[in-house]
């Protein structure tokens, strides 16, 4: 049996309201993949434009690599993985996004100072829905300019 236009249109406006960016869906005989473009839908949205980076910034993204609900900390702790302003290396956990009983980890592409933690705990995210900004350390960062101690 075919899809639907209508269906098709239903399940367009669900991505876009859960901020999920695709969704493939494989039956024996059809398949369908919808893609949200990610660039408009931060535009349109005052809480990701919010969260943006300024023009010229070299932030990195820690991004989703799997599409669930984001939790900012383990069930089993009450602090969140990472705060706006924390140093973090690289690879450090950031979040995890939930799957059913299963748990993935967001981690930081580069260390750095968490500039701002962008999802929600509990938000739908998918596959690169951005979760947190990192500024990377660099020469004019506050972990580097420490002044040496004289001997």
């Amino acid at each position: 049996m075919p899809i639907a236009m209508t269906d098709i249109e239903r399940l367009a406006q669900i991505l876009e309201r859960s901020g999920v960016d695709a969704i493939e869906i494989e039956e024996p005989g059809q398949s369908l993949k919808l893609v949200m473009d990610a660039a408009a839908r931060i535009a349109a949205s005052p809480t990701l434009a919010a969260a943006g980076s300024p023009a010229g910034d070299n932030s990195v993204i820690a991004k989703a690599d799997v599409a669930g609900h984001f939790l900012a900390a383990h069930p089993w702790r009450d602090q969140p993985f990472v705060a706006p302003g924390q140093p973090i290396e690289a690879g450090a956990i950031v979040g995890l996004v939930k799957i059913g009983l299963l748990y993935a980890p967001v981690v930081a592409p580069a260390a750095g100072i968490v500039d701002a933690v962008i999802a929600e705990t509990g938000a739908t995210v998918g596959y690169g829905t951005p979760i947190a900004r990192i500024r990377p350390l660099g020469e004019s960062s506050p972990i580097n300019s420490a002044v040496p101690l004289r001997a």
